[in-house]
């Protein structure tokens, strides 16, 4: 993990914190964790969809890996992990503050019509936080993939906010290469950037 120092100026209030915070940890951080000789940045911009439709970015990934990523979106930033680049093999669904901004979770598959991809999981794999994400800046996160077990923070923070053990739900070792995919939801697009394993 990485992680940057900021001080206070008198009269700072929690959004100067905020963004002191994150441009300590972009300048920092980036292209310092997983490979030393990935600092390439990828963009990428998606327009909502009705069901959510999978879009597969970025190289294969081995397991054990850490992407670091921002976000802008109004609500439902999603990222899929899947076995092959089909939503039929995505065996992590990440919504980042779905629920009208009101929840974050990880669910066990992505095929809209299944009520079981809609069930949630509970204990760690749910994360209550009103406003993780928002329209009006890009928000830091970071997801790591280990041992089977998905994790998703905040950017410049080494404790996970969601947890979840994949390969014990689906009683089984989830193979890699781990394909990485993003979607977003009903009319709200979403504006990503990824800084490891551009493609």
């Amino acid at each position: 993990m990485c992680s940057a120092m900021i001080k206070a100026a008198p009269g700072d209030d929690l959004t100067a914190l905020r963004e002191k915070a994150f441009a300590a940890f972009r300048t920092e951080c980036r292209g310092k964790q997983g490979n030393l000789n990935d600092t390439k940045s990828c963009s990428f911009t998606l327009e909502p969809s009705d069901p959510p439709v999978a879009t597969f970015i970025l190289q294969p990934l081995r397991a054990p890996f850490l992407l670091d990523f921002d976000v802008k979106t109004h609500r439902d930033a999603i990222i899929v992990l899947a076995e092959e680049k089909t939503e039929a093999s995505v065996f992590a669904w990440i919504t980042i503050g779905g629920w009208s901004r009101q929840r974050s979770a990880i669910r066990a598959c992505f095929v809209y019509a299944s009520q079981e991809c809609h069930q949630l999981l509970g204990g760690r794999s749910e994360h209550i936080e009103v406003d993780i994400v928002v329209d009006s800046e890009s928000r830091p996160f970071w997801m790591a993939y280990k041992h089977g077990v998905v994790t998703v923070g905040k950017g410049g923070q080494e404790e996970a906010f969601l947890e979840w053990d994949a390969a014990a739900y689906h009683h089984r070792h989830i193979s890699t290469p781990v394909y990485v995919g993003i979607s977003s939801w009903r009319h709200v697009p979403a504006e990503w950037v990824f800084y490891q394993f551009c493609a």
